[in-house]
């Protein structure tokens, strides 16, 4: 079907009076011409289908025509290009005992259901949930559309795509057995009766150097991840889980003959809180401590990285056995002075220090800090960490499941935006614009 749209466009410009390019464009797009094109097209297309499925408006007795005219519906659907006013025609059938009515034009152009705002607009206003918050997003919005959905219409949107981009990435990491696993959580503000806070589960893999998202869940116990990623083959058997000292996550996910890596950061950050809490040192003595132990631990990376590149593994497993027996002296000599946290930490945890260098030695490459996700945590500090906000359960784990799938795989998040804007139907548009004249006069 080729539909011609004509347009007369008139401007006045004051020819006394100096505007910029800007005021210009201004100008024009306050018209609203994509608009009021966008209308045409679909009347146009309308008036074909009704005369096609019925005939002639005046057609005596409807012909041979299946099919008669059943008056006319208004329709407003609001899209990136704003209101639409439409005047669609309605058909029904001519057969004895058949009673359906509906719309020629929707066997060719599709509305998004009953939903008012069309999947384009709101795609656009989730999106901008993922930055701002919902009523900045309306603010925001609404200085390029003027008809954008409110706050509580795009939290809606947030929460239908969230889901749908959950099960999405469901299917792309069933049976991935990532092999390189990160794991954390974090705390945000709860508005649910007889909750303070919420609980945020985020699991990050690594596969053929690439990051996956492997799952995020929001006040459900470590044990419902593990359960579920182990249902879906998602981890490999032999999986490392790099993380910090969260006894749940760890017994959780560290099953069977996967192996743990404690990240040296929280082996420093972690010792140095328990020093304080046992409050038997100064804090010179307990910086002291803390250069005794990082001076071990990377004394050891750095002994890694060595042999991996001479192979000389007997010299890094010396290494290995010389960093545990330095932790666990550091653990008897804490424990003689009273600070029993910070020994039991340290004697607790020195097996899973040193996790990457026992895996270098047998040939697999294991990252020995966790900032990878940490700088993923950060992202979900950034929307919904602050002191003023609140959030339900679902809402907080749909929008995280946008914003971390976005901030992951840019690349997999196209496709599912695409999917869910079903642009590869924009191939079967095509269109072209001829500027026929363009003059003035003073």
């Amino acid at each position: 079907m080729d539909i011609t749209v004509s347009l007369q466009i008139k401007i006045q410009l004051d020819g006394n009076k100096k505007v910029s390019v800007g005021n210009v464009a201004t100008a024009v797009k306050g018209l609203g011409l994509e608009q009021k094109v966008t209308e045409a097209v679909i009347q146009n297309a309308d008036e074909e289908l009704i005369e096609k499925y019925c005939g002639g408006m005046y057609a005596r007795g409807n012909g041979n025509n299946r099919y008669q005219r059943a008056g006319t519906v208004k329709r407003h659907p609001k899209t990136s290009v704003g209101k639409l006013e439409l005047m669609l025609h309605r058909v029904k059938g001519k057969e004895e005992g058949e009673t359906r009515i509906f719309l020629p034009v929707e066997d060719m152009i599709e509305f998004d259901g009953k939903k008012i705002y069309q999947e384009d607009i709101s795609m656009i206003s989730a999106e901008l949930a993922t930055k701002l918050t919902y009523r900045d997003a309306v603010k925001e919005g609404r200085q390029f559309i003027k008809d954008f959905p409110s706050a509580c219409t795009i939290n809606r949107r947030v929460i239908e795509y969230g889901e749908k981009i959950k099960a999405f990435n469901g299917d792309k990491i069933k049976d991935a057995r990532v092999e390189v696993v990160y794991a954390d959580g974090t705390k945000t503000h709860s508005q649910e009766k007889g909750k303070s806070k919420n609980g945020v589960n985020v699991v990050l893999g690594v596969s053929n150097g690439k990051k996956v998202l492997l799952d995020t869940r929001v006040n459900k116990p470590w044990e419902k991840t593990a359960s579920e990623l182990d249902k879906a083959a998602t981890l490999d058997k032999n999986a490392v889980v790099i993380g910090d000292a969260d006894r749940e996550m760890r017994n959780a996910l560290v099953t069977g003959e996967r192996s743990f890596q404690l990240d040296f950061i929280h082996v420093t950050r972690d010792t140095g809180f328990k020093l304080w809490q046992d409050g038997k040192m100064t804090l010179d003595a307990r910086k002291k401590i803390i250069r005794r132990l990082e001076s071990a631990l990377y004394s050891l990376k750095n002994s890694a990285v060595k042999h991996e590149k001479d192979g000389d593994l007997d010299a890094l497993k010396r290494r290995i056995n010389y960093t545990v027996d330095e932790l666990k002296e550091q653990a008897k000599e804490l424990q003689k002075l009273g600070c029993f946290k910070a020994a039991a930490f340290i004697r607790d945890y020195s097996n899973t220090i040193v996790t990457f260098a026992i895996l270098a030695v047998k040939g697999r490459k294991v990252p020995w800090n966790s900032n990878l996700i940490e700088r993923l945590m950060g992202e979900i500090a950034k929307r919904t960490k602050h002191k003023w906000m609140r959030w339900t359960t679902k809402g907080l784990e749909t929008i995280l499941n946008l914003i971390l799938m976005r901030y992951v795989s840019e690349e997999s998040y196209d496709v599912f935006k695409s999917r869910m804007m079903k642009s590869n139907n924009l191939r079967f548009i095509k269109g072209e614009v001829e500027i026929i004249s363009a003059g003035g006069e003073f």
